[in-house]
C-alpha cells in the first residue's frame, strides 16, 4: 500500500496548475464573449459551463450516499475520488450569483421573466411558480440542500479516517437513504428551473430523469479518468486495482445505455401524443442547422460508448476507458449545448445556430473552477477512506 496523503504529489500539483490555468482561459474567454457577443450569449455559455460541472459535482454526492445506502463494499477504497470531486458543492450560491444577475435585467435568456411573458396567457398560468422571488428561493434552497448533503455524507466519511469507532459511517447507512431523497429532488427541480424554464411553453415529465442520467454517467466518467491518472502515477498502489476499472466501466456502460433509454422514451412519447406543447421542443431543434447536434448526441452518448464498453477485457483497459469517458463527455457538453443554445437563439432572435468558440468557454471556466477545487481539497484530505469497515472488502471482491 502506498501513502494516501497525496496533496503535495507531482500529479495534484500538474492537477492544480491546469486548474489555473484553465480558469484564467475561461475568464478571459468569457469576458470575450461579453464583449464581442453581447450579455445573452455570455449569460447562455455561463449557464452551459455551470450546468455541466455543477451537476457534476452534486452527482458525486450521490455517488458517495449510494454506496453508504448499499453499504458497497467494491468501492471503499475509491469512494473518496468522488467525495473529492465534490468542491464546487460549497460555493454553488456564489456561482449562481450572475445566473440571478442575469435575470434581473431586461436582456434575460429566459423568456419568462420579459414583460412580454405578462400578457402572455400559457406563462401567466405559470406565474405561481415561473416568478423571480420563488425562482430565487428555490436556487437558494438547492444550495442549502446540497451543502447539508456535503456536510452530512462526507463529514461523515471523513470523521471515519479519525476513528476505528465506525459511528460516523453507521451514520450515514442509516441517513443515506433520505440524502439521496434529496438530491433526486433537488437535481429535477434544479433541472426545471435552470432548462426546462428557457423553453416556459414547453414541459416533460421525463426531464429530471433524462438531467439525472447524463451526470451521472459524465460523472463515473470522470472518476475513471482520474483513477486511471492516479493509478498510472504510481499512486494509490494496492487500493486501486483492476476491478474497480472493470467496475466503474460497467457503470458507464449500463448508464449509457440508461440514459439513451431516457432520451429515446422522452422523444418518442412526444413524437407519438403529437401535441403541439411539447413537440415544440424536438421541432425547433430538428430544423435550421440544429439537425447535427441531435444525430452527434445519439453517436456520442450512445453508439460509440456501447461499442467501445461492451466488451470484458475493454472495461480493464485503461487507454480505453479514457477514451470511452472523454467521448461520453464531449456528448455531455454537446447535449446541454443542444438544450441551452437553441432556446437562446429563439429568444435572442438570432439568424442561424448560435454555436462557436464562445460556448467553450463556459465549460472551460467551470472546468478550471472544478479541477482546482478538487487538487484544494486533496491537499486537505487522504484520498482513501482509511478506516472504512468496508475497506478490506474492497481489497479482496473479484468481478
Amino acid at each position: 500500500m502506498t501513502d494516501v496523503n497525496i496533496g503535495s504529489s507531482p500529479f495534484i500539483g500538474t492537477l492544480r496548475k491546469a486548474g489555473l490555468g484553465l480558469l484564467g482561459i475561461g475568464a478571459a474567454g468569457l469576458a470575450a464573449v461579453f464583449a464581442l457577443s453581447g450579455q445573452e450569449r455570455f449569460f447562455a455559455d455561463y449557464l452551459i459551463g455551470f450546468w455541466f460541472f455543477a451537476g457534476i459535482s452534486v452527482t458525486m454526492l450521490f455517488f458517495a450516499a449510494l454506496q453508504f445506502l448499499t453499504r458497497a463494499g467494491w468501492s471503499a477504497s475509491i469512494r473518496r475520488v468522488a467525495e473529492n470531486f465534490t468542491g464546487m458543492v460549497p460555493f454553488m450560491a456564489i456561482f449562481m450569483v450572475p445566473i440571478v444577475v442575469n435575470m434581473m435585467g431586461h436582456h434575460s435568456i429566459y423568456e419568462w421573466t420579459h414583460e412580454s411573458a405578462k400578457t402572455d396567457p400559457i406563462l401567466m398560468q405559470k406565474e405561481g411558480y415561473l416568478n423571480m422571488t420563488f425562482f430565487m428561493i428555490r436556487l437558494g434552497l438547492y444550495c442549502l440542500l446540497w451543502f447539508g448533503m456535503a456536510k452530512f455524507v462526507v463529514g461523515n466519511s471523513l470523521k471515519q479516517d479519525e476513528t476505528t469507532d465506525i459511528t460516523p459511517t453507521r451514520k450515514n447507512w442509516k441517513r443515506a437513504a433520505p440524502w439521496v431523497l434529496v438530491y433526486a429532488l433537488s437535481i429535477t427541480f434544479a433541472a426545471f428551473d435552470l432548462l426546462m424554464s428557457l423553453e416556459p411553453h414547453w414541459f416533460s415529465t421525463i426531464w429530471g430523469v433524462y438531467s439525472f442520467a447524463g451526470h451521472f454517467v459524465a460523472a463515473l466518467s470522470i472518476i475513471g479518468v482520474m483513477l486511471v491518472g492516479l493509478h498510472s502515477n504510481g499512486l494509490l498502489k494496492g487500493y486501486i486495482r483492476d476491478e474497480h476499472f472493470h467496475d466503474i466501466g460497467k457503470l458507464m456502460f449500463a448508464f449509457s445505455v440508461f440514459w439513451a433509454y431516457i432520451g429515446f422514451s422522452q422523444y418518442f412519447i412526444i413524437w407519438y401524443a403529437n401535441i403541439p406543447e411539447e413537440t415544440i421542443y424536438y421541432t425547433w431543434r430538428m430544423s435550421g442547422g440544429w439537425e447535427p447536434f441531435g444525430y452527434a448526441l445519439m453517436i456520442m452518448r450512445f453508439v460509440l460508448p456501447f461499442m467501445l464498453l461492451l466488451r470484458q477485457d475493454v472495461k480493464r483497459m485503461k487507454k480505453m476507458l479514457v477514451v470511452a469517458a472523454a467521448v461520453i463527455l464531449t456528448g455531455h457538453f454537446i447535449d446541454i449545448v443542444w438544450i441551452v443554445m437553441p432556446a437562446v437563439a429563439k429568444v435572442t432572435k438570432a439568424e442561424g445556430i448560435l454555436f462557436g468558440w464562445q460556448e467553450v468557454m463556459g465549460v472551460v471556466f467551470f472546468a478550471g473552477a472544478f479541477l482546482f477545487l478538487a487538487t484544494q481539497l486533496y491537499g486537505k484530505r487522504r484520498a482513501v477512506a482509511v478506516n472504512d469497515p468496508l475497506l478490506q472488502e474492497s481489497f479482496e471482491y473479484h468481478s
